[in-house]
């Protein structure tokens, strides 16, 4: 595994044949070098799925998320079996989601210091909330172990200004390697503020979503304005506005 150390204030291009010019930065999340072109995280939330994606998969998404939060730690073998996808050259990451910023974890939220633990000892990332007070202590086993660290901030009721927008980002990224931002977006306001994100400096990549009736467009957009990330479903999807892991790589991977 070798360190994962964002690059300030680099501009990357990737837009197809086109090509197309955006700000953002640059972090190895496992393999993979997030910045190069946008990446396709297939997210996992039943433990059969987790199952059978560790027996094979095919390449529907770049990296697999496994929401705990929904599976359960001790549904299943999600260790050896997330081990077993990253095997196949999918790098892992494991979210914990909270109750309160739209998972169903409802233990204390010390409980998951372990968990996150675990995760970044032996897999390529984790996703913890800006908002938990384990944020500190995350990050701190993310950068000893130099593993990847997605700090997300959700807001299901709007998209707050650009200036609240930057504060968030700015906040996070002292944290983590990669800030996600995915909020409420219901008019083309919203959707305005949020793309408003990509033309800012940022010194760690940045993943933008936006989640509602608007939510599917941002997920095919924003990946080519210079979001890093995006995600799909593998089995069910697990937010408003998410689509399949498959056709995001159907329409974002078109020659």
């Amino acid at each position: 595994m070798q360190p994962n150390v964002p690059e300030n204030h680099l501009a990357f291009a990737w837009h197809g044949a086109n090509m197309m010019r955006m700000s953002g930065t640059q972090t190895r999340f496992g393999d993979l070098i997030l910045g190069l072109a946008p990446q396709i995280v297939g997210t996992v939330s039943q433990a059969d799925t987790l199952a059978r994606l560790a027996v094979g998969m095919e390449r529907t998404c770049d990296i697999v998320e496994i929401r705990l939060d929904l599976i359960g730690p001790d549904a299943a073998p999600w260790l050896q079996q997330a081990k077993a996808i990253e095997a196949q050259g999918f790098p892992v990451v494991v979210t914990i989601r909270l109750a309160s910023e739209g998972g169903q974890w409802t233990q204390p939220d010390a409980a998951r210091l372990p968990l996150f633990e675990t995760a970044l000892e032996q897999l390529s990332a984790a996703d913890v909330e800006l908002v938990s007070p384990l944020l500190p202590k995350v990050s701190t086993a993310a950068r000893r172990r130099q593993r990847a660290l997605v700090v997300s901030h959700h807001d299901f009721v709007r998209t707050p200004s650009a200036h609240e927008l930057r504060q968030i980002v700015l906040k996070a990224a002292e944290y983590g390697t990669v800030v996600k931002i995915a909020t409420l977006t219901q008019t083309e306001d919203d959707v305005a503020a949020l793309r408003g994100l990509f033309t800012e400096k940022c010194s760690v990549s940045l993943c933008v979503l936006g989640m509602g009736s608007l939510g599917p467009q941002t997920r095919l957009e924003f990946p080519k304005l210079g979001s890093c990330l995006t995600y799909g479903y593998l089995d069910v999807p697990v937010a408003s506005g998410q689509v399949s892991a498959r056709e995001l790589m159907q329409q974002l991977r078109r020659p």
